[in-house]
């Protein structure tokens, strides 16, 4: 009892001296908390959660607004504590249980949903949630219910967490070691140590050894030991994580022969096959030499397979053919639509190819070079890129400026030809100063350059200007 108090006397001056430098756990003030825990007998808060789902028991502790109270009443945000709960309180990466606290009555009069379980300091465990009926006073007999269905699913997700870790080990390495982890109802995220992406064989061997220990129907057990002895046996360890004398060691596989054993304090199936089925979605990097898989398990797995079988059917339907021939079908229209791009890439060409033809005779003589500045239809820069080249093939010497309207902005190339670049004609500049004019900017190579706008409508004026500009460059 003495130890017991005084343990209870370091947690408030370890919460006094938080709260001289603005720091509370979780930003809140302990003291109800541990006003409440010297109530509670040695040990404080009956933590029953691997005993059951439900616990009859009775409500020791009510706090409202961060204030010990006596009752609360339908519609308010409370804080619970009861005498014993099979509530789990998130820890090692599992969600805390989620689920009611009802009056222990044949027709309970309150309840009380509860959202999130909490553990603000040793001994305490608290529910929050909202009253959703009645009113409930301290002392009042309850019963506590996990939402089962929930809690399933966590269990679903943390066994075959422990699975992934153990054929991570056995398919990479012995070097993969848990690095972070989630379990949550929705989905598992498993964080562990290695240097390079995993390869798609590796991800498929990965899920298949899974699913394979989920179909072997495997036994799932735990038995409390301690931690040296357990270590000793094989069992994996957390670096992060902080053990006591006696640990609790999950094994999966025969007992005392299992092929995975870890120190773990969280909800597991009791055999395997509760699993279902295991389905990575993703994997990543999450910093130098760590990897992340997310996967799902049982309804949730079940429910992404037949999103994705509903999709894969339709989108047979739409190319009517059967399923098995989908991806063929798939590739073989990949490959007409490359063939058509092409027959469009040389058409477009040829149409350019036509329109440059008539545009050379607007070719004015500006100080006895040859100087072409015209809008011409080009999709893109490399259109009138080309364009430039079949303005040096066909004139030999000369300057070019080609402006076209894309994604509704101005975009101009110039080239200029060697021979004038020796005469101190520079593209770069060229193009520079007529970009200007449309409000915008570019530059380039003294004998070619590009450059964009903004001002649409200036783009006939602009390229007007080039003579202009070209008989500058030559003075």
């Amino acid at each position: 009892m003495a130890g017991y108090r005084q343990a209870l006397e370091e947690q408030r001056q370890r919460a006094r001296a938080a709260a001289q430098f603005g720091a509370t756990t979780e930003g809140r003030d302990l003291s109800a908390y541990l006003a409440l825990l010297e109530q509670l007998p040695d040990g404080g808060v009956d933590y029953v959660y691997l005993a059951d789902t439900k616990a009859h028991t009775r409500v020791v502790g009510l706090i409202l607004a961060g204030k010990l109270t006596d009752h609360v009443s339908y519609g308010q945000e409370v804080e619970v504590v009861l005498a014993a709960t099979p509530f789990y309180v998130e820890s090692g990466g599992q969600v805390s249980d989620t689920g009611v606290i009802v009056e222990d009555a044949e027709q309970p009069g309150w309840q009380i949903d509860v959202s999130d379980t909490r553990r603000p300091v040793a001994g305490i465990i608290v529910h929050r949630g909202v009253v959703a009926r009645g009113e409930i006073r301290l002392g009042a007999a309850a019963l506590a219910k996990v939402d089962m269905e929930r809690r399933m699913d966590i269990q679903r997700n943390h066994t075959a967490t422990h699975i992934l870790h153990s054929e991570l080990r056995y398919i990479l390495g012995k070097h993969v070691r848990q690095a972070g982890s989630l379990v949550a109802p929705d989905r598992l995220r498993f964080d562990f140590t290695h240097p390079t992406m995993l390869t798609d064989d590796e991800l498929r061997g990965v899920e298949q050894a899974v699913n394979d220990a989920v179909f072997a129907n495997y036994p799932v057990s735990w038995r409390w030991t301690n931690y040296k002895a357990a270590l000793a046996e094989g069992a994996m360890a957390l670096f992060s994580e902080k053990y006591g004398d006696e640990v609790r060691v999950v094994e999966i596989g025969p007992r005392g022969n299992g092929w995975s054993k870890e120190l773990c304090g969280g909800t597991h199936v009791d055999s395997t096959s509760e699993i279902g089925i295991f389905r990575i979605v993703s994997e990543g990097s999450v910093g130098s030499g760590a990897r992340r898989i997310e996967a799902l398990t049982g309804r949730k797995a079940q429910e992404l397979m037949s999103e994705r079988l509903d999709t894969m059917q339709r989108a047979a339907s739409f190319l009517g053919v059967p399923e098995a021939e989908l991806d063929r079908k798939v590739l073989a229209l990949m490959d007409q639509m490359s063939g058509q791009q092409k027959e469009i890439t040389r058409l477009r060409e040829d149409l350019a190819r036509l329109e440059f033809e008539g545009l050379l005779e607007r070719v004015v003589e500006v100080q006895g070079v040859d100087v072409l500045a015209v809008q011409v239809a080009a999709a893109d820069n490399n259109v009138m890129r080309q364009m430039t080249d079949w303005f040096r093939d066909q004139l030999g010497s000369g300057v070019v400026v080609l402006g076209a309207a894309i994604n509704g902005k101005p975009a101009f190339v110039a080239a200029v030809t060697d021979d004038l670049v020796k005469r101190g004609l520079h593209a770069g500049k060229l193009v520079q100063a007529v970009a200007k004019m449309v409000g915008g900017g570019g530059g380039g190579r003294p004998n070619l350059a590009q450059a964009g706008g903004t001002d649409l409508n200036g783009m006939r004026d602009a390229l007007a200007a080039v003579p202009e500009l070209v008989a500058e460059q030559l003075k």
